[in-house]
């Protein structure tokens, strides 16, 4: 069935009209001047070096995340028995499980062992996020984890947060649940995790590498890193101001 002449013309207007609107946009399109286009340019490597700005804000939150998750993991959730050991029991058994009171047995079986423990299973690098700046390696070996600040970048011990927040809240922290979990029964005496900060040879305060011993398993590495990586790049901040 055909359309009524006035339908057709209508028809017709509309893709006249169509057309007319396309091809006034290609004309704008193609018609800027060299000065806005120039502009534009500017505004995209604005909102470019923007956008990864805030990708690198968006990684630090997510590390300041982390370090939250890894203090509120560590906020003694205490069970019902271990409240009510006393102080004198707590003293006591601290004496038993001093370090330096177990002895290693230095068999070959050991010694094979222990050569297997030595060898590094993975490798990682700190760098500082906002401009990629090499920070520190860690090793990760099964007996221990490493890390290694780089040689030209001098650590103090005494710089916030590394003592307060790093070796007082994270490492003493695993090592206060590893006591409580040889209380229990879970781990030996022998697994509780340890640690050692050495110094450059020319000072008393600047760490040469950080030593972590009996980590025992990856989430700790990996909280152990993150945490790290924020701690030595805010020591690094500090030492640049």
């Amino acid at each position: 069935m055909e359309l009524p002449d006035s339908n057709v013309q209508s028809e017709l207007n509309k893709i006249k009209q169509h057309l007319i609107l396309k091809n006034s946009a290609n004309i704008i399109m193609t018609g800027y001047p060299d000065d806005d286009i120039k502009n534009a340019a500017e505004i995209r490597e604005w909102l470019t070096k923007l956008i990864s700005e805030k990708q690198d804000e968006i990684e630090r939150m997510k590390i300041t995340l982390s370090l939250i998750d890894i203090v509120l993991k560590q906020g003694s959730f205490k069970t019902a028995a271990n409240l009510n050991l006393n102080k004198k029991s707590f003293s006591k058994e601290k004496s038993v499980i001093d370090e330096n009171e177990i002895k290693k047995d230095e068999s070959p079986q050991l010694q094979r062992n222990q050569e297997e423990q030595s060898q590094t299973i993975e490798t990682r690098q700190i760098k500082r996020m906002k401009d990629n700046t090499l920070i520190a390696n860690v090793e990760v070996s099964r007996e221990k984890i490493e890390i290694t600040p780089m040689e030209s970048i001098n650590f103090n011990v005494d710089t916030p947060p590394f003592k307060s927040f790093f070796i007082n809240r994270i490492l003493e922290g695993m090592k206060s649940k590893d006591l409580d979990k040889v209380k229990q029964g879970q781990i030996d005496a022998i697994n509780i995790i340890s640690y050692n900060t050495i110094s450059k040879d020319n000072s008393d305060n600047i760490i040469k590498k950080i030593e972590i011993k009996n980590y025992r398993d990856k989430e700790k590495v990996n909280e152990i890193f993150n945490t790290v990586a924020w701690v030595f790049t805010r020591m690094l901040e500090k030492s640049e101001k």
